[in-house]
């Protein structure tokens, strides 16, 4: 070590990395997969995907210059409908602002997070507090997201459980309530409160959970992205009054809780039988492929129309999620590039690649939790859902597809 010039500066302490749903510190909480050394599916992704990058010169992230240009990009598109809302009392700017915040984080703020968007520091540092100029919080995303990328769509999965925040039922384990039986009604009503209830909850978390904080700078940014916004609203208030400032800020809050749970949130109904129906996760550690898990339990959304294609291109081409579960540390752009080697080594493997139009996304989740409130949608244990199917797919306790909207061995189409 000495020869080399390395320096031990600590031990990594694992007395609290906890395999099982009760720990004190969820956060802690994962699932143990198989090997990858032993997994033919996930050699076969990584080398044919490391071919394409090899012979392409694709880079994995944006340039220095690429970042800026999005930075810039996202915030000059900020400033101007900031600047329209809150001085001129736009309702309609207030409504685009939150949309456009919403995709800001999702093509920069969020891929900073898992150091997929510049190797600069100093830019993603920027990128990634873009979550707290919205009223969220980057250093809280940052780290509870991954439990949503170890373990997606499980019980100890923090980002998908938001939905019992919001009195919604969307896995099998949850007990169900008798309100749940009308969450086909409430749901979009709840979600309204989403950004809301993050404002106040973000900024606790941080104080809470202190052990996580890296650097002091991250809880100033964290705090100076709530002074502009609380500054913008005050603004507000100085030239439209204080009821017009606070409905334009309701009527932001509601855009952005919206479009995040219908472009961030929302999933295939199969995306949630894979995982959700066990709360015990402790009975998959060392059964399954974590590339195959990743798959089955992502979807993609393709665009139909040219509005649609604007989106994809402002939300970062974040529509294809397989991929960015798959390989979360790529820049966005590349997401798209390596989609059809993905579902052709899927496709081999004989395992479902789930890509729909947007529209059949919205329709599969809302169908979801219709099924999730509904006392007639339950899952015994013996493995059969209340309409005699098996859900027992390779043992996991996973869903079976719909043929017409995923591909698996060319059955599917896009």
């Amino acid at each position: 070590m000495r020869k080399n010039g390395i320096e031990v500066v600590g031990r990594l302490d694992v007395s609290r990395d906890c395999l099982h749903k009760d720990s004190d510190h969820p956060f802690l909480d994962r699932i143990v997969y198989e090997k990858t050394c032993n997994d033919q599916f996930w050699l076969a992704l990584k080398s044919k995907v490391t071919e394409y990058l090899k012979y392409s010169g694709e880079s994995m992230h944006y340039t220095a210059r690429e970042g800026a240009f999005y930075i810039v990009y996202y915030l000059i598109i900020y400033a101007v409908l900031s600047y329209l809302t809150w001085i001129e009392g736009s309702l309609l700017a207030a409504i685009l602002l939150g949309i456009h915040m919403i995709c800001a984080l999702a093509n920069i703020a969020h891929m900073a997070t898992h150091y997929g968007f510049t190797k600069n520091h100093a830019l993603d540092f920027v990128a990634i507090h873009f979550f707290d100029l919205s009223g969220a919080s980057g250093l809280e995303w940052q780290i509870t997201h991954q439990t949503h990328h170890n373990q997606p769509h499980s019980s100890i999965d923090h980002q998908t459980n938001v939905y019992g925040y919001l009195g919604v039922r969307i896995h099998d384990y949850v007990k169900r309530r008798i309100y749940h039986r009308f969450q086909h009604i409430y749901f979009w009503i709840s979600v309204s409160f989403y950004l809301l209830f993050r404002v106040f909850s973000t900024t606790i978390w941080i104080f809470m959970n202190r052990e996580f904080v890296r650097h002091p700078r991250e809880i100033m940014a964290h705090i100076f992205g709530r002074v502009i916004l609380l500054c913008q609203v005050i603004a507000c208030m100085y030239f439209q009054g204080f009821w017009e400032a606070i409905g334009l800020f309701a009527l932001y809050s509601i855009s952005y809780s919206q479009t995040a749970f219908i472009l961030l949130y929302n999933d295939y109904e199969d995306t949630h039988k894979v995982l959700g129906n066990r709360q015990d996760v402790g009975a998959f550690h060392g059964k399954m492929s974590w590339a195959e898990v990743q798959v089955r339990t992502s979807n993609n959304w393709y665009p139909t129309n040219f509005i649609l294609k604007f989106i994809e291109f402002h939300y970062g081409y974040f529509n294809y999620h397989i991929e960015h579960h798959l390989f979360p540390s790529f820049k966005p752009s590349l997401l798209k590039k390596i989609s059809p080697i993905v579902r052709s080594v899927c496709r081999e493997h004989g395992i479902p690649y789930i890509s729909t139009p947007f529209l059949e996304v919205q329709k599969s989740l809302q169908e979801h939790i219709t099924k999730m409130g509904s006392p007639r949608a339950s899952v015994s244990s013996n493995g059969q859902d209340s309409r005699g199917s098996s859900i027992a797919g390779r043992g996991w306790g996973l869903g079976s597809s719909t043929a017409t909207t995923v591909d698996s061995g060319g059955t599917g189409r896009q």
